[in-house]
């Protein structure tokens, strides 16, 4: 599961010229037992992390806290590339009519769970 965790944020809305990271409410990765993988590995969580973050609020993927600054130049790009496609899908309605497909096959497994759970 992944939480927009807007209280550890830097809100910033008193018009300051502060960066725009600032403004954006960071992204928590939750899953079960991710406290364990977090303890193993913080820094890949925290990279995650700020990827899940410039992703959701188009952000330009340049500060993802990676080590080697080739390594963080690569990812950048293509980080950047991944993204535009999925625009590119979205405009031409491509993600909204696989969620469609989505919808219509679990509507269908709920009707014949229905139909199963009656029988019985």
């Amino acid at each position: 599961m992944i939480q927009v965790n807007e209280n550890e944020a830097g809100n910033n809305n008193n018009g300051s010229d502060a960066p725009a990271d600032a403004e954006k409410p960071k992204v928590t990765i939750e899953f079960p037992y991710s406290e364990i993988i977090k303890e193993k590995v913080p820094k890949a969580f925290d990279v995650a992390e700020r990827v899940a973050t410039d992703w959701k609020h188009e952000g330009d993927f340049t500060d993802l806290g990676l080590s080697h600054p080739v390594a963080g130049i690569v990812a950048s790009q293509a980080l950047q590339k991944a993204k535009n496609i999925e625009k590119k899908l979205e405009e031409k309605g491509v993600i909204s009519m696989a969620k469609l497909g989505i919808a219509i096959a679990k509507a269908q497994v709920e009707t014949v769970v229905k139909k199963i759970n009656k029988s019985e």
